[in-house]
């Protein structure tokens, strides 16, 4: 699911920069170009909500003043998304770790439907590249802690290979190529390598 796509941003553009129409219909091209070739390297069915990017907004993507419009944005799409899967789906939701509003508000909204979505397996997965630095994972792990007050958090991680390399670099205009997974593997003391890592709630006993 890609939500946020109406966006004007490209590698090396300053967060605080407010891009005009004509670079956000440029821009918009070059993403669905991106996204499109991923979704079919990779065999996967891609579902666009064209919600819009902090920039687009005159905003910053870390300006917390607008989690509360990015919720709003996305609560009635991803909610009817959401309920329309079948049972027993996996549902890999951003963990907030690098307080990206985009991300914080589709948590917001996931942790308000974890009641109805008690069919699915939920997981909150540790953001990247954001949690390749332990000090911001350190933040954005207590963080989703206190999202889900009154529930029980685990952390289940599996190894990454190179192949991720290869998969990173299909975004060119988002990421600088990378030549290491140093960049998108979370900062922990174990697993030791790259790695990636959920964290999955359970209600308190």
């Amino acid at each position: 699911m890609n939500l946020f796509t109406r966006s004007g941003y490209v590698a090396g553009t300053p967060t605080d920069h407010w891009p005009d129409a004509a670079t956000i219909d440029r821009v918009m091209v070059l993403r669905r170009e991106e996204d499109t070739a991923f979704s079919e390297r990779y065999q996967l069915q891609r579902l666009d909500l064209g919600l819009e990017e902090p920039p687009v907004r005159r905003r910053s993507p870390w300006d917390l003043g607008g989690l509360a419009d990015d919720i709003a944005q996305v609560r009635t799409p991803l909610t009817g998304l959401l309920r329309s899967l079948p049972s027993g789906a996996r549902i890999f939701c951003p963990a907030g770790i690098g307080g990206h509003v985009n991300h914080l508000a589709v948590r917001a909204v996931v942790v308000e439907l974890l009641p109805e979505l008690g069919e699915h397996s939920v997981l909150f997965y540790e953001d990247l590249p954001y949690a390749a630095s332990r000090r911001v994972r350190r933040r954005g792990i207590a963080d989703l802690h206190a999202a889900l007050r009154g529930m029980r958090l685990s952390r289940q991680a599996w190894a990454s290979s190179m192949n991720k390399l290869e998969a990173v670099n299909c975004y060119p205009s988002q990421l600088p190529k990378p030549s290491t997974l140093r960049r998108f593997s979370p900062r922990t003391i174990w697993p030791i390598g790259p790695h990636e890592a959920v964290w999955r709630s359970f209600t308190a006993s």
